[in-house]
Parts: C-alpha cells; structure tokens; sequence
C-alpha cells in the first residue's frame, strides 16, 4: 500500500506522516517505510549545496536539482513497495504542479512539465491521497515560523498570494480526483483518528 499526504507548507502533512506511520508500526505491526524528499538530513544538506553553488537565485537550477531529488525518491519508494512495506509518502508529484504552476517558469507548457515529471516519478501513483486542508493564512505563518527556526529563510519565502493560489490548487485537484480532504485545523489527535479510521478499512 502507497499512501500519500499533499497539502500547502505549514499544512501538517510531516506531523501526520509520522504519528501514521508510528500507528501503522506499534499498532498495526505492519513494516512501514517513510518518503520525504525535503526532510530531514537532506533538508539542510541542499539548503548548503544551494548556497555554496548560488543555485537559489536560478529558478530551472532549483526546480531540475528537485527533480533529481523526486528520481531518488520513486527509486526508494519503489524498493520499499517492491519488498512489502507500506509506503507514506509527505508529498509525491503534485508538489511539482503546484509550485511551478504558480511560478509559471514554464511558460504555462504543462506538456513539458508532464514529461519532466514522468522523468521523475515514471507513473508511479499512490493508493491513497490525503489532502490536509489548512486556511492559506495560518499555513503561512506556520511555514515562516518553521523555515526562519530551520535555516534562517527556507528555500523561498513565498508570500501569503502564493499560498492562497497554492491552497485553491490543491482542494481543486482533491474534487477532482478523490483525494480524502481532511480538516486540518482541527486537534493533531482528532486529525489521526480520522485518517486511521480511513486507513483501517483498507488494510
């Protein structure tokens, strides 16, 4: 089983990929394998290798070192799937849409992003999308807060117009594809049951 979590930075989806996978493994005793591709060890070793390299300030160095980073993490995920883990992924491939839709570096190409896309992430998909769904505002101030903790300004601090068209984004491909949308302003405890609850019946 591969599951994912989308949602817009400061959404919660790196919270409730851990306490899933905590319940999946303590509770379920199912063997589970954690996907993030910007987390973590690799987080602050492509903050540096940017700024050593003056890669921030070219937006296609940034967007095809990220996609170096999606290659190497279909690989790893599908080695896990491979050999009968459960996958949770903190985002898959519409993290690329989102943020270069609004950046528009392409030109609004979506033929070419497709291809760049499949690249990375061949046509691998998960079995199960959550979209945790937080106002664009809150969600904003809670990615200032963590980025300025973690590195002093994150990859780019986008600002809360960003955010919004980011946010309509998402719920826009959660109607349309089915995603299981979660409120997630509520508490972190009532956030898991549900998604528990979701997850049990396919298990």
């Amino acid at each position: 089983m591969f599951i994912c979590f989308e949602g817009i930075a400061g959404s919660g989806k790196t919270t409730q990929t851990k306490l899933l996978a905590d319940y999946l493994k303590n509770i379920k005793s199912k063997d589970i394998f954690v996907s993030a591709v910007y987390e973590r060890g690799r987080r602050k070793a492509i903050s540096g290798f940017m700024n050593l390299l003056g890669i921030k300030a070219d937006q296609n160095a940034v967007m095809f070192l990220f996609q170096a980073l999606h290659a190497i993490q279909h690989h790893e995920v599908n080695e896990a799937l491979m050999s009968g883990k459960i996958v949770i992924a903190d985002r898959w491939r519409y993290y690329f849409f989102s943020h270069h839709l609004q950046q528009n570096p392409f030109n609004g190409d979506t033929k070419l992003m497709n291809k760049l896309d499949l690249l990375a992430h061949r046509t691998l998909e998960p079995d199960i999308y959550f979209l945790l769904k937080v106002p664009p505002l809150i969600a904003y101030e809670r990615y200032l807060k963590r980025e300025h903790a973690i590195s002093g300004g994150g990859l780019d601090l986008m600002d809360g117009k960003y955010f919004k068209s980011v946010s309509g984004y998402y719920e826009q491909l959660a109607h349309d594809k089915g995603w299981n949308v979660i409120d997630g302003m509520q508490s972190q405890d009532k956030i898991s049951k549900e998604i528990h609850c979701i997850i049990d019946k396919k298990l």
